[in-house]
């Protein structure tokens, strides 16, 4: 399909750890994939053995090589700049740009999921905020659904125009089977409502995020939002 549609680069931040943004990765993957696109993972740093590069993997369903999937990797679950510093290893910020490029003339898109923040450190000078500005990535924004998110997404929206990024969406994950109160039934509107031109989309709850089959059904959700999921 290369050549056939513009290439899609889209960058996958979390407002916190541990609120679904590689399940979210997965199926804006698979989403993509099922239209017919080469889409690339990538998870620029990363810690050793963890499983969300293997989920993205999966999820592409091509073999890509590791050397540009996943440039770096750590043994400890710390900032980049910390890993970097604890193994006496700098990150070479120029080796992840020549990744970044390498699978982008491998594939119609590249979905890339950051590590600790969109500003995290990366280097004494470099965030993933500057590392997504320089491949001109388009941001989707995914919080968890719960007291707080609102105010999280605004921060997260804020250092995105700051850094002159554009927002692709907003994505609000459920990560319990427990009835939510008022946060959790209200969040959704109020984003709209404040955030006006930027799609707020509802992510249901994932039992086996590894499973096959749930992690398709998810992609043709966002199928239905073509803004997110959209190939080009």
């Amino acid at each position: 399909m290369t050549g056939e549609i513009a290439l899609t680069r889209i960058g996958v931040v979390g407002t916190d750890s541990g609120v679904g943004k590689t399940v979210v990765a997965c199926a804006i993957i698979a989403a993509m994939r099922e239209a017919g696109a080469r889409v690339a993972p990538m998870k620029p740093i990363g810690r050793r053995g963890a499983g969300d590069i293997e989920q993205m993997r999966a999820a592409s369903a091509i073999g890509y090589p590791d050397r540009l999937v996943q440039p770096v990797a750590f043994e400890d679950a710390a900032s980049p700049l910390v890993s970097s510093r604890r193994g006496h290893a700098p990150i070479d910020v120029e080796m992840l740009d020549r990744a970044f490029a390498e699978l982008c003339t491998m594939s119609d898109a590249v979905v890339v999921e950051e590590a600790g923040g969109l500003l995290a450190p990366i280097t004494e000078t470099e965030s993933f905020a500057t590392l997504f500005r320089r491949w001109g990535l388009d941001i989707v924004i995914v919080s968890p659904n719960r007291v707080g998110a609102v105010s999280q997404v605004l921060m997260n929206m804020q250092i995105v125009r700051e850094h002159g990024l554009r927002v692709r969406a907003v994505v609000l994950t459920t990560l319990s089977r427990a009835r939510g109160g008022t946060a959790e039934r209200t969040n959704q509107a109020l984003l709209k409502e404040l955030l006006l031109t930027v799609p707020v989309v509802s992510f249901p709850y994932v039992e086996s995020p590894a499973d096959p089959r749930q992690l398709m059904a998810l992609a043709r959700e966002l199928s239905a939002s073509p803004t997110i999921a959209r190939p080009a």
